[in-house]
């Protein structure tokens, strides 16, 4: 997990078990363990509590651990192993222990004993937690996505086993993961496979060697990387003869296991079923026991929540009771009893997960077309979670694949894939994280936390992208093993990546061709396609390819002529002739070109938002003509220069055009610059600036100064000594994107920027701050004291300061400084930032971001006038604390919560918890909150039951739906005395307003007449003067509305508030309009402020 919430696959290979339950010496509260199906996840956590046995007994001197460091594991006092699968519907870590654990060991009052003695023994005990299979268990509440665990068991370390798929849920947030481990399959598959052999047969008939030219001759390799796979295929292959369909493994799996049960034998005729039934023996004369099956593990598997644990009573509703017992007799089913429960609730599952969802692959190849029509879409990972079973069905029916993935992949879906290839192709994310991504072998790895917000949402839908291209080829490859003779595939998107094995590559290629006519995205780092096939799809997609990456060759350039182009990422030397293709593209907003050179102008049409030259070589002449023609266009551009060298920099062509024209409109950004480049735009207009590496900074020293259009400055490198940045007047933001500097760099910084006299802000997005053991000396720690001293007698009140990953040596730069707007992206940077917030004596504006449980231990300064929730995710314990603690301030403070997440209070259990929560309650209802206004702009019903009954003054609802929620608490504010509405309003107004409320405001309102006028009517009620406020209020026609019963309504609404005494109403109108005037016309309203 980095800093920023992504999730990012490091080439770490963990070696010992301290890597797993420790990070910087610190315990690691939640450890997932990711793996494909069969990948050796249950045998990892068999394994580890079977080490920690021995470690704690050392009663087995054999014994060899999984790690060296198996003293690790005498750390911890207990171990709890939980089979997930088990735990239906338990939702409390605690009572899957009792169920699965304290019931099978004691009995009677010993029972109860332990089970009240636990959770005071997880609480001070190191404890380890392993929870098998995550993606087998699900809430019962539909709440929650992991089990429940006390946040005060901070000694416990839970373990918890899944597929990669169950990690796209977007509510599993990145605070709740400490460390994600991938198992990723066996280290050495061949030795493996060797023992397996020789522990098979007794003479040494069958040989290692010959099973391994087996695997190559029949491109079986991908079986390899499952130890159950493995197992597997070694077994048939010393009995049958394989064509490398998982459908005919899985089938020859179920033939052996109904041999087992004495089944009937015969065979399938040729041609008269799947060909993967071909070889078996023992399923024909079974069949109906084979479809009951089938019927059972699709029911299972699809209904509205997936289940691979059962009961009998579930099992019967798709099978007769002998066929039970049969499939019980033969292991395709297993049965677990418990003395718990009942033996007609025993738990019922398939012998692995994956023939479940093979013989629900069977059920759909089985059944008729409107069986997929009925298919739910439920969310848009369906598609990948159904991966597995999609792949079966391609081996069985192609066809009915095709259609199901159509069904599966919606728009949205279609549209994520669309955009993260997008961004991949414009080079968004970083090359180091993209390949560490593409090259891993599993097919659903490292997809990140929804969140639509910048670059983590770019991301998923970067691995979206890849996961689906990765379901297709297996399909294909499992469609073409099992002898289906129409193989098609529907698929828009094409990256041939460079990692890709030849299979792979040789199956995306297939199904590019079979695509050719619709094809979306056509990205080429391997050259497997000829110049022809190229051409082919080129011509044949005109009117729907957006997007294309490859080496260019001028008949291609050429085929791409009035094409819908969007975005295109062209490798090689082009010459003149292809900038004439470019005005012809009139959806082209994205040009990148590598490895050329540059003499004449290029044209390009008015669409373009991004262009990028990278290793190529410019004369002055062009760069200067590309700027011109970029600062004519009427929208923001991004140019972006990444290692461009500048040759004839001594003209001055095109240079006094250059100086002329307004580039404010232009982003350019520049990676491994040269002063030649940097003298081109002396002078300019440029309106913002991105400079990659710290000796660009360097270079651009001498003349950002000049630049005096620049508003916005981006810096990346490493920055030593102090800052000499001559910044020009002009500008009003610096950014830090990726920097490691110097204290004394930073703390110049922050000086030069006092000394503008206008507002700017800093944002010191990703800072690595070198800590003062980095420099030695007298001289220098002396030059620091002196910035230090200098940077607090300095007025630093117009710096606006965003810190999204600080650490402590940056926040200790700011202690004491009178910045007076703090902007904290993480609840990490929140927490380390606490230290210092009470030093900051001007502070007037802390907004936060993050996650935040547990009690708000923040320590504000006196100052403070606002503190704005942007986009959090908090306890109500912690939200609690945060209000008592605003209220203890000596002054009107403002909470903005523009979109907080509210835990549950099902999130979290326990008594002491619970009583916690309630000392809290009691507390903030003790406390005077007069002193806090309240904006909230996405409510929630539990954010406002913690505002139920409190003291606060003035309420700001900036939506209709919150306002709604609102209501039900409204009349509880016993001291609110002004309410300020946002949003759209209809029908008779509900709202239920507090006998101490003295103004409601409507800022930026729509809403119906009958809505207003029974709002008029309910504030005639008061018995105290009450000022109604009608800022920007649009009020709906009467034409909006229909029907005579509406009419008449209104009519009466009229009558009524004729009738009433509205003297105690103020009514100040900004923006009126005839409709609105006529609501007061004969009313007895006193006062009038227009």
């Amino acid at each position: 997990m980095e800093k920023d919430g992504t999730r990012k696959k490091t080439e770490n290979v963990v070696h010992q078990y301290k890597e797993l339950f420790y990070k910087d010496e610190m315990l690691n509260n939640r450890v997932f363990l990711q793996g494909e199906p069969g990948m050796g996840k249950t045998t990892f956590l068999n394994k580890l509590a079977l080490d920690w046995c021995n470690a704690v007994s050392e009663h087995n001197p054999d014994h060899k651990a999984t790690f060296s460091d198996v003293d690790t594991l005498k750390e911890f006092r207990f171990l709890f192993q939980i089979s997930l699968r088990d735990a239906i519907d338990q939702r409390d870590v605690l009572e899957m222990i009792k169920t699965q654990i304290i019931d099978m060991i004691y009995t009677g009052d010993k029972r109860e004993e332990t089970a009240k003695l636990l959770p005071q023994i997880m609480e001070r005990e190191p404890c380890i937690i392993i929870m098998d299979g995550l993606n087998e268990w699900v809430d019962r509440l539909n709440k929650c996505v992991i089990p429940l665990l006390a946040q005060c068991l901070t000694k416990c370390v839970s373990v918890i086993t899944t597929r990669p798929w169950i990690m796209v849920d977007e509510r599993i947030k990145d605070s709740e993961i400490n460390t994600l481990i991938e198992i990723e399959g066996i280290i050495d598959a061949e030795d493996l496979a060797k023992k397996i052999t020789h522990s098979l047969q007794t003479c040494n008939v069958k040989t290692h060697a010959g099973f391994m030219t087996y695997v190559n001759e029949r491109r079986l390799r991908h079986c390899l990387t499952s130890p159950w796979r493995i197992t597997l295929l070694v077994n048939l292959w010393m009995n049958y003869k394989l064509s490398g369909s998982s459908c005919e493994i899985n089938c020859i799996l179920i033939d052996i296991l109904f041999k087992n049960a004495n089944a009937r034998k015969g065979y399938f005729h040729k041609g008269t079923s799947f060909q993967c039934l071909s070889q078996t023996c023992f399923i024909k004369q079974q069949i109906d026991i084979f479809d009951a099956l089938a019927n059972a593990a699709f029911s299972l598997t699809f209904s509205s929540h997936k289940c691979v644990v059962f009961t009998e009573r579930e099992l019967l509703n798709h099978m007769s009771e002998f066929q039970l017992d049969f499939c019980l007799r033969a292991g395709v089913l297993t049965k677990r009893c418990s003395p718990t429960i009942s033996d007609q609730d025993a738990q019922f599952s398939f012998v692995h997960e994956t023939v479940q969802e093979f013989l629900a692959a069977c059920y759909i190849a089985n059944s008729n077309q409107v069986l997929i029509e009925h298919f739910q879409i439920h969310t848009k990972y369906n598609v990948l979670e159904m991966s597995e079973t999609i792949i079966y069905l391609c081996g069985l029916d192609c066809k009915k694949a095709n259609t199901l993935i159509n069904r599966l992949a919606d728009a949205k879906f279609l549209n994520d894939i669309n955009h993260g290839l997008s961004i991949y192709v414009q080079g968004i994310v970083g090359q180091k994280e993209i390949m560490a991504f593409l090259t891993d072998n599993n097919t659903k790895k490292n997809v990140l936390k929804s969140d639509n917000d910048g670059m983590k949402y770019a991301k998923r839908c970067l691995a979206l992208s890849v996961l689906f291209q990765r379901m297709i080829i297996a399909g294909y490859i499992e469609a073409k093993a099992s002898g289906e003779k129409e193989i098609v595939l529907n698929c828009r998107d094409f990256t041939f990546y460079a990692y890709l094995n030849e299979a792979d590559l040789n199956a995306l290629k297939m199904l590019l061709l079979t695509n050719k006519s619709d094809v979306r995205s056509l990205i080429l780092e391997s050259n497997v396609l000829q110049t022809s096939e190229i051409l082919t799809v080129v011509q044949q997609s005109k009117l729907c390819l957006k997007r294309v990456m490859m080496t260019v060759t001028p008949e291609i350039n050429k085929a791409l002529y009035h094409t819908s182009i969007q975005e295109i990422y062209y490798i090689g030397k082009i010459d003149v002739s292809y900038s004439c293709v470019f005005p012809s593209l009139s959806k082209l907003a994205f040009l990148h070109i590598r490895d050329s050179t540059f003499f004449e102008d290029i044209d390009l049409p008015d669409t373009i938002q991004h262009i990028s030259l990278s290793i190529c070589t410019c004369t002055a002449v062009f760069i200067r003509r590309l700027l011109v023609r970029l600062s004519a266009l009427k929208h923001y551009v991004c140019f972006d220069l990444n290692t461009v060298s500048v040759t004839e920099s001594n003209t001055h062509i095109f240079q006094q055009e250059l100086l002329s024209s307004d580039m404010k409109n232009i982003l350019l950004v520049v990676t491994n610059g040269n002063i030649d480049l940097y003298h081109l735009i002396r002078c300019s207009s440029i309106g913002t600036l991105s400079i990659e590496l710290a000796d660009c900074a360097s270079l651009e020293s001498e003349f950002l100064y000049t630049l005096n259009k620049l508003t916005t400055l981006y810096l990346r490198g490493i920055y030593t000594g102090r800052c000499d940045l001559k910044l020009p007047a002009s500008l009003q933001c610096i950014g830090l994107q990726k920097c490691e500097c110097s204290s004394e760099w930073l703390y110049s910084l922050l000086i030069t920027l006092s000394s503008f006299d206008h507002p700017v802000k800093c944002v010191l997005w990703d800072v690595v701050l070198q800590s003062s053991g980095d420099t030695i000396g007298d001289e220098f720690n002396t030059h620091v004291s002196d910035l230090r001293s200098e940077i607090l007698s300095n007025d630093l009140s117009n710096i606006e300061i965003l810190v999204k990953n600080g650490s402590t040596e940056l926040f200790e730069i700011l202690r004491d400084t009178s910045i007076e707007i703090l902007d904290l992206r993480t609840a990490d940077s929140a927490s380390l930032a606490s230290e210092i917030l009470h030093t900051l004596n001007k502070l007037t504006t802390l907004f936060l971001r993050g996650t935040y449980t547990g009690r708000c231990d923040l320590k504000l300064p006196a100052s403070l006038q606002c503190i704005s929730l942007q986009k959090c995710q908090c306890s109500s314990d912690w939200l609690c604390s945060l209000l008592i603690t605003l209220s203890s301030l000596d002054h009107p403070v403002k909470c903005e919560l523009l979109d907080v997440v509210l835990q549950s209070s099902g999130d979290t259990i326990g008594d002491e918890l619970n009583t916690h929560v309630s000392d809290l309650r009691s507390e903030i209802l003790s406390n005077d909150l007069s002193n806090i206004e309240i904006l909230v702009k996405n409510g929630s019903t539990e954010l406002f039951e913690i505002l139920r009954d409190t003291s606060i003054g003035i309420l700001d609802i900036r939506t209709a739906d919150s306002a709604s929620l609102a209501s039900k608490i409204l009349h509880t504010l016993n001291k609110l005395t002004k309410l300020y509405l946002w949003g759209t309003y209809t029908g008779r107004c509900d709202l239920k307003l507090p006998a101490s409320l003295q103004c409601i405001s409507l800022q930026e309102c729509e809403c119906s007449s009958e809505w207003l006028c029974s709002l008029l009517i309910t504030l005639s009620s008061f018995e105290h003067p009450v000022t109604c406020e009608l800022w920007d209020v649009i009020l709906q026609y009467s034409g909006d509305t229909l029907g005579d019963e509406r009419h008449t309504h209104v009519s009466d609404l009229r009558s009524e508030i004729l009738s009433n005494d509205m003297s105690n109403i103020e009514i100040m109108v900004k923006r009126g309009s005839k409709e609105l005037f006529e609501i007061l016309r004969d009313t007895s309203i006193r006062i009038l402020d227009l």
